[in-house]
């Protein structure tokens, strides 16, 4: 077995990473020491294709007895505590890689929006039902079973996200030829609205997004990342940009009500309450040797209110924003004097449709209008 073993952490409140290292006390024995402030499932690679799944919570230690062929022969705890999540160590599915960047890769070319979300779909609940026929030749434990699956619906929800920002940029290409003259064919018009409407992100429902039990899922901090800057829920929300804290509770607001409107729940669930706190975070933590120091918080679970009072968040109200994810207040003028100033529109079409789409009535869209026209 190789001298160098490791495995990546990454503070989801901080987005903060680094590489945990092997320190060799001897030939034969190998430590790990890193603070931890919820459960991890995660893999030591020892060397070439070789994984060594743990799971720990914090506070834990655990030894791991690997045999010269790099198997795992036996884990232990401490104190003789039976160790958490054995069978799932031993005979997990859920953590190789049901799809791949190649499929990725060929998926959003051949597909739009909505078949891919179809299609994804569908090899997420094949590969759901393996894991289901594992977990039951081996008796998996209902946690067992969770973590499991949560494995899976993470690792495909990451690619799910994946695809709005591969197609934005694409169609930010169209736009910007549209801006000087080229116009956008009827079919790259129709996966803008496709990305941007809320009924075709319905999969997000049978996420275990307020389940405390993603935390664990070593694919979880990668769909964070996704999930948070996806479109749909960030779509529109420059209209409040700004540095007051009336300015950051509104965007917070605008971001917490697109994902309560597809998941047609009344509040937000525990992933979108991380994201907000990463959001308002400013933590600089220096960088020693490449490797970023975590936060040191033992917390098993999770604990939002401690979270918020060592990093802070905004007073967001997502009950005050309308269903287009924007408060009722909002300045008409102020949004196309907005839109002007930032250059995202320039075309007398464009225009018109985005002021249609939220004047009040006849007299106001004329007047917007005549603003915009007197703007250029």
């Amino acid at each position: 077995m190789g001298r160098l073993m490791y495995f990546w952490l990454t503070d989801l409140y901080t987005r903060e990473e680094r590489k945990v290292k092997g320190e060799y006390v001897d030939d034969n024995v190998v430590v790990f020491h890193f603070d931890l402030y919820h459960p991890l499932y995660e893999e030591i690679i020892p060397s070439g294709n070789q994984r060594i799944p743990f799971y720990v919570e914090p506070g834990d230690t655990l030894i791991i007895q690997v045999g010269k062929n790099g198997r795992v022969e036996k884990y232990e705890r401490t104190n003789g505590k039976p160790v958490e999540m054995e069978r799932l160590l031993r005979h997990d599915v859920s953590n190789r890689q049901f799809y791949t960047a190649e499929d990725f890769s060929t998926d959003k070319q051949e597909c739009t929006f909505t078949t891919f979300v179809e299609r994804v779909s569908e090899k997420m609940a094949q590969a759901l039902d393996s894991v289901e026929r594992v977990a039951i030749r081996h008796d998996f434990s209902a946690q067992e079973r969770q973590l499991a699956r949560c494995n899976v619906q993470m690792q495909f929800a990451i690619w799910l996200f994946e695809y709005a920002p591969y197609k934005s940029s694409e169609l930010l290409a169209y736009a910007s030829r549209h801006e000087s003259g080229w116009q956008s064919l009827p079919e790259q018009d129709a996966e803008v609205e496709a990305l941007q409407d809320v009924r075709n992100y319905s999969f997000l429902q049978h996420l275990p997004l307020n389940d405390s039990t993603i935390l664990a899922s070593r694919f979880f901090p990668a769909f964070l990342q996704s999930y948070e800057h996806t479109q749909v829920l960030n779509y529109d929300q420059y209209l409040y940009a700004g540095t007051s804290e009336t300015d950051k509770a509104r965007m917070d607001s605008a971001f917490v009500a697109k994902e309560m409107a597809i998941t047609h729940r009344s509040c937000p669930s525990l992933a979108m309450d991380i994201a907000l706190a990463r959001r308002n975070i400013e933590v600089h933590t220096p960088v020693d040797d490449g490797s970023i120091q975590l936060q040191e918080v033992q917390v098993v679970g999770m604990n939002l209110n401690q979270f918020h009072r060592k990093f802070g968040h905004s007073e967001y109200n997502p009950k005050e924003v309308v269903e287009k994810a924007w408060a009722h207040d909002v300045n008409l003028k102020g949004v196309v004097s907005s839109l002007l100033n930032r250059k995202k529109i320039k075309n007398y079409k464009r225009a018109k449709k985005l002021i249609q789409q939220y004047s009040v009535d006849d007299a106001e869209r004329e007047a917007l209008l005549k603003a915009w026209e007197e703007a250029k």
